[in-house]
C-alpha cells in the first residue's frame, strides 16, 4: 500500500520538529525534506525522525537559476549536476529513496538559446546525475511543471519522452496532481501512459489546496494508481491561496500554523477514505 508523507518546503520557515509533530499526529508515515544538503544537520534530523517514528520518504529538489540542468553555460550546468548528486547523498544518509528533479528552473518561461539545445543539455545532465544515483540505489523522479512555472517539460507524455532519452534505469517520472490539473485532459489516461516510469506522486487539489477542497476526481486518480499496482509515496504538497508559492513562508505564524494543521489533516483523511472505500468494493 501507499506510504503517506508531506513535503517540508510548504511549511516555510517553521521549525522542523513542529512539522514532524503535526505529521505524526495526523497519521503520516514520513516527510519529504527540502533539497538543501548544505543547510541541513543530518544527525539532528535523523534523531528527530526517530523520535517521531517517521521516515524520510524523498528529497524535493529546489531548482533555482543557479541549478539549471538545461543551461547553455557549462559552469551552471556543472553546478546543477553536482547539486543533484549532493541531494542523492542526502537521500542516502536519511534513508530516502527518491530525489525530485525539474529539468529547468521554476520561473524559466523560455530558452536562453534554443529549446532543442536546452533539451539536449538537460538529457545529458540527467544521464550523468542518474548514473550517479543508480550507483547509490536512489531514484531521480522528473517532475513536469505547468506552463506558467517553467517551459521545457510540462506534460507527462513529454516527461516520458525525456526519461526515455535519458535512458538510465534510476531516472523516472513524478506525477503531480496540481500541475496535471492544468496540463492533462484525462488524469487516468495520463497516469496509465507513464505507468512503467512512475516513481513518485504529489497530491494537491486543482486549487493547490488540500485534497478534497477543489474539483479533482481523486477517486479516479487513486483507483488508477491501485489498478497500476503503484505502491510508492503519496506526498501531499498543498498550499494556501497565494500568487507565489514561495511566499507561504512569510504568512503570519499563527495564521500559517492553523492552515497547515487543517490542510494536513484534510489531505490524508480524504485520500485514506477513498482508498478504504475502493478496497471494500
Amino acid at each position: 500500500m501507499f506510504t503517506y508523507s508531506v513535503t517540508q518546503w510548504i511549511f516555510g520557515h517553521e521549525e522542523m520538529e513542529l512539522s514532524l509533530r503535526r505529521l505524526k499526529k495526523h497519521g503520516y508515515d514520513g516527510v519529504e525534506l527540502a533539497g538543501e544538503p548544505k543547510k541541513i544537520n543530518i544527525a539532528a534530523t535523523q534523531a528527530m525522525l526517530q523520535q517521531y517514528d517517521l521516515t524520510c520518504t524523498s528529497i524535493c529538489g529546489i531548482y533555482t537559476p543557479e541549478r539549471d540542468l538545461s543551461s547553455s553555460k557549462p559552469d551552471i550546468r556543472h553546478n546543477a549536476i553536482q547539486y543533484v548528486k549532493d541531494c542523492v547523498d542526502m537521500a542516502v544518509q536519511l534513508g530516502a529513496t527518491v530525489v525530485i528533479v525539474v529539468p529547468t528552473p521554476v520561473g524559466k518561461s523560455g530558452p536562453d538559446t534554443t529549446q532543442q539545445e536546452e533539451w539536449a543539455n538537460a538529457v545529458a545532465s540527467l544521464k550523468e546525475a542518474g548514473t550517479y544515483a543508480a550507483e547509490k540505489n536512489i531514484h531521480l523522479s522528473v517532475e513536469a511543471l505547468n506552463r506558467y512555472e517553467t517551459y521545457l517539460v510540462n506534460k507527462l507524455d513529454v516527461a516520458k519522452q525525456f526519461v526515455q532519452q535519458v535512458d538510465v534505469k534510476s531516472v523516472g517520472i513524478m506525477a503531480d496532481l496540481f500541475h496535471m490539473s492544468i496540463e492533462e485532459r484525462d488524469h487516468a489516461a495520463a497516469l496509465r501512459s507513464i505507468a512503467p516510469h512512475l516513481m513518485h506522486v504529489h497530491i494537491a487539489d486543482n486549487t493547490r489546496e488540500a485534497a478534497g477542497y477543489g474539483q479533482t476526481d481523486f477517486t479516479g486518480v487513486i483507483s488508477t494508481l491501485l489498478e497500476l499496482g503503484y505502491t510508492g509515496n503519496i506526498t501531499m504538497e498543498f498550499l494556501p491561496p497565494v500568487s507565489n508559492p514561495y511566499l507561504v513562508a512569510h504568512h503570519g505564524e499563527a495564521q500559517a500554523s492553523s492552515i497547515y494543521d487543517e490542510y494536513t489533516k484534510q489531505s490524508i483523511d480524504h485520500i485514506k477514505a477513498i482508498v478504504n472505500s475502493l478496497q471494500l468494493k
